[in-house]
């Protein structure tokens, strides 16, 4: 009796089998490049994961020239109960730098100072519009 406990607690502990890329097929492939620079490209694979790219040169000013990007990308994670959920980022990278959106991502949360500064900064301004009257 003893021995059968312990080789079903040594099976028990195992590790679970980790799947690989090699287990996901491909659903969708695409890549387009345009001769103006624009481009899109994507995936979807069955495990279910995603993403999807656009991009085009953009002139900043005379002498800045870049490439401004926006995309989405999904993948499946656990949540605290154990059930699959699907996460969805949507995101642009432009002159302003990398900016993601999602229920996934963690907010700030809200200034509590922030009715109070508006109204001082209100007051202040009323107070200067007065004094150059």
């Amino acid at each position: 009796m003893l021995v059968l406990t312990a080789l079903l607690a040594v099976a028990a502990g195992r590790p679970q089998e980790l799947k690989t890329p090699e287990d996901y097929g491909l659903l969708r492939s695409s890549s387009v490049t345009n001769e103006d620079g624009s481009f899109q490209y994507g995936y979807e694979t069955s495990d279910p994961s995603s993403q999807d790219v656009a991009g085009q040169v953009k002139q900043f000013d005379e002498e800045k020239v870049g490439t401004v990007q926006q995309g989405s990308y999904t993948f499946t994670t656990q949540d605290e109960n154990g059930d699959d959920v699907q996460v969805r980022v949507d995101w642009v990278a432009d002159e302003n730098g990398f900016q993601a959106q999602s229920d996934a991502l963690p907010q700030a949360p809200a200034d509590p100072n922030a009715e109070a500064q508006a109204a001082a900064l209100a007051k202040f301004s009323q107070i200067e519009a007065e004094k150059n009257q």
